[in-house]
């Protein structure tokens, strides 16, 4: 097995959003490399079983809603109290397939808290711990390929992976040539929960074909941590998609995106623990 470690001992990372999907396969990805865990979600049971997946390293749990103001402050003073976080992920969030005006606000209120303001403070509370540390660190946050235009039916939260790309690749410029890279990783349609959870709709046979496994995903974005990548799409046609969106109006970007994505569904799923 092949190892990650400082001077000090293994490294340590804080994934958030860890219980199932992306999340969880980025646990067992960086378990691989021999870094310590501190895995958390709202689920213990689903931490649980995700935590004895990830063999040959220290995993520790800690239970947060993340959708909650000061939720992060929390979760950043219980994951250092084992040691320092030499990499954190942000990978919580959750979208809807609905019309902006068919969601109640409370869900959209949670909806920018979990995927932007969380993970803003996170990532605030971990630069200023690297500030005096010499030792390599890495952020990686997780957007989507619709963090390049807009998407019907999934305005909302297209928007939010917009600022979270948009944010990663300035922090990653502010931090060039410093022992902390930032990196950004924006996966297309990925075989998760996700499509369930958020309602999603009868896809076009373009979307089927560029979907991706969440093992996949989650070793596309650990290899470019660890290579310093800036900002990286995973699948080939997940690549095209968007590097071509920039020839097109984003009028008319936004059009095939709602033929690509096809309709939402009749209900909308309660939100669940994540």
């Amino acid at each position: 097995m092949s190892t990650y470690t400082s001077g000090r001992t293994a490294k340590r990372a804080l994934v958030t959003g860890a219980s199932s999907g992306i999340g969880a396969a980025i646990a067992r990805e960086l378990a691989a490399l021999g870094v310590d865990l501190v895995l958390t979600a709202r689920r213990r049971d689903a931490l649980d079983a995700v935590a004895a997946s990830c063999k040959g390293v220290k995993v520790e749990i800690v239970t947060a809603d993340l959708g909650k103001p000061d939720a992060a402050r929390a979760l950043w003073d219980a994951a250092t109290a084992g040691g320092p976080i030499d990499i954190l992920i942000n990978n919580a969030g959750f979208g809807y397939f609905r019309r902006f005006d068919e969601v109640d606000w409370a869900r959209d209120a949670e909806l920018v808290q979990l995927n932007m303001t969380s993970l803003v403070q996170l990532a605030r509370c971990f630069v200023d711990a690297r500030k005096t540390s010499t030792a390599p660190a890495h952020m990686l946050n997780i957007a989507s390929t619709g963090a390049y235009q807009s998407v019907p039916n999934m305005a909302l939260y297209a928007a939010s992976k917009a600022f979270v790309r948009n944010f990663s690749e300035g922090l990653h410029d502010e931090h060039r040539g410093t022992p902390l890279s930032v990196t950004c990783i924006c996966p297309g349609g990925t075989e998760t929960a996700f499509h369930a959870a958020s309602g999603g709709g009868d896809y076009s046979w373009i979307a089927n074909a560029s979907t991706k496994s969440a093992d996949f995903v989650a070793h596309a974005a650990i290899q470019a941590m660890l290579h310093g990548k800036r900002t990286v799409v995973p699948g080939l046609f997940n690549k095209l998609s968007t590097f071509g969106v920039r020839f097109l109006s984003r009028q008319f970007a936004s059009r095939v995106a709602t033929q690509v994505l096809g309709k939402p569904r009749l209900a909308l799923p309660a939100r669940k623990g994540a």
